[in-house]
């Protein structure tokens, strides 16, 4: 008796743990987003207003989308918001990101190395911003990309030959920016468009 009723505490026990695991993931998440707004400096339509740092919960905030099953943040989408600013580096705690879009502000420096991190990652559109330097080989390591749209930036350097490794990749977009070189292919990629 003693016996099962240890196993029973044992099973309640991981139970409990299981069910503060995703909140604690929840809290990278709203700690990557606070990182991100605070590298934005100019927000004249107020996009991120609503994101407040004593809101434990970032799925109701404009431009963020999260999973019904965990509440981890999926989507990241503030298009066409008139941001300025940077890309934060914190933005690789984002750990199932799927979508990132926030093509047409003036965000501004490097792509970061860790957007490689974003190992969920679906869609990447950056375009139509003020990004500059290289594009980090780290994008070679997101298994699930199907599109990149990065043109119209400010980027430079050599196409890094990790894009090769995308074997979802379906569309590439690197187009008005100062790249170098050639789109490098891979033997699985079901790419369609290169730009």
């Amino acid at each position: 008796m003693a016996r099962l009723l240890g196993v029973s505490l044992l099973v309640a026990g991981l139970g409990c743990a299981l069910l503060v695991a995703p909140s604690e993931s929840a809290a990278d998440d709203v700690s990557a987003l606070l990182a991100f707004k605070k590298a934005i400096f100019e927000d004249p339509l107020a996009k991120l207003s609503d994101w407040n740092s004593k809101d434990e919960n970032p799925c109701g905030w404009t431009g963020v989308g999260c999973s019904p099953f965990d509440s981890r943040v999926v989507t990241l989408e503030l298009a066409n918001s008139s941001l300025k600013g940077f890309l934060a580096l914190e933005i690789e705690s984002l750990s199932s990101l799927q979508k990132l879009i926030l093509d047409h502000n003036t965000l501004m420096g490097p792509i970061p190395k860790g957007i490689g991190k974003l190992r969920n990652l679906i869609m990447l559109n950056l375009s139509t911003n003020q990004l500059d330097g290289p594009i980090p080989i780290e994008i070679g390591d997101m298994p699930k990309i199907s599109k990149i749209d990065l043109r119209a930036n400010r980027l430079d350097g050599a196409i890094p030959p990790e894009i090769g490794n995308l074997t979802s990749l379906t569309e590439l977009q690197l187009s008005n920016n100062s790249l170098t070189g050639t789109i490098p292919g891979s033997n699985d990629s079901s790419m369609k468009e290169l730009k």
